[in-house]
């Protein structure tokens, strides 16, 4: 009986030491890097990040801290945003941490926060909290921010429209995005302001992707299920086109397979 009660023993330990090394060798693939935390007027914060996930492609499921309360904005996916197999971020005008103190906090503070990630596990960050001197006036908006406007089919501006078609490949993806009164540059990005020129904002499931200066971009493996693709359109200096009040902005809803995109 002794000997069987060491053999069980020893293989739930064998078990979950090969739990402990799957979820520690996901979490090694999961590389955050740009941490930070910004103060906002109405006294809350949030932080920010950029993700380079080289595993398998997985979601930000919770956030804790010991320090404040922590919470994920996800304006799309309630399951917690995708993080699809490559690069992706926490930003202002996407999904993000909200963060609340009791008490106010000083510049340079570094804040613990416990990262919950389906597959990879917790990932433990400390963000700076950035001053206001540090992060000045302009910040990056679009759809999901409150940032400042360009308004267009008024004032000689055109009206831009955009529309998305989006395929899947073996390695995730590929995003076409056709424009109609709009040209993509990099050239000018985050410099002055030339009208029907910019570059566009591209999210999944809430979650920011990156800057698109091109008409196509190629999405990695996404969790099974559905996701929202979206687009945005921006000026040079990163003002979100608006027309008619509404966003110039295109989606796609797309359904990933477990079996063929993981």
């Amino acid at each position: 009986m002794k000997r069987i009660a060491l053999l069980i023993g020893l293989a739930l330990f064998c078990a979950g030491l090969a739990v402990f090394t799957l979820q520690f060798g996901l979490a090694r693939n999961m590389l955050i890097s740009d941490a930070e935390v910004r103060g906002l007027p109405d006294g809350s914060y949030v932080a920010l990040l950029s993700i380079d996930n080289q595993g398998p492609p997985d979601r930000l499921v919770n956030v804790s801290s010991d320090m404040v309360s922590a919470s994920i904005y996800s304006p799309v996916d309630t399951m917690g945003p995708p993080v699809p197999t490559g690069s992706a971020a926490l930003a202002v005008d996407g999904a993000h941490i909200t963060l609340t103190s009791d008490t106010p906090l000083e510049p340079g503070t570094l804040i613990p926060l416990e990262l919950h990630f389906e597959k990879a596990g917790i990932i433990r960050v400390k963000p700076r909290l950035r001053s206001n001197a540090e992060v000045g006036a302009a910040a990056e908006m679009g759809l999901f921010g409150l940032g400042e406007i360009c308004i267009g089919g008024e004032n000689g501006e055109p009206a831009p429209k955009v529309w998305l078609n989006v395929s899947d490949t073996e390695t995730g993806w590929e995003v076409n995005i056709v424009s109609d009164e709009f040209e993509f540059s990099h050239n000018f990005a985050g410099s002055y302001h030339i009208p029907g020129m910019g570059h566009g904002h591209i999210y999944v499931g809430g979650m920011k992707l990156a800057r698109v200066f091109d008409s196509t971009y190629h999405i990695g493996a996404l969790p099974a299920g559905q996701h929202e693709i979206r687009v945005t359109l921006n000026t040079n200096d990163h003002r979100a086109y608006v027309v008619d009040d509404e966003p110039v902005t295109a989606s796609a809803i797309i359904t990933a397979e477990a079996a063929e995109k993981s």
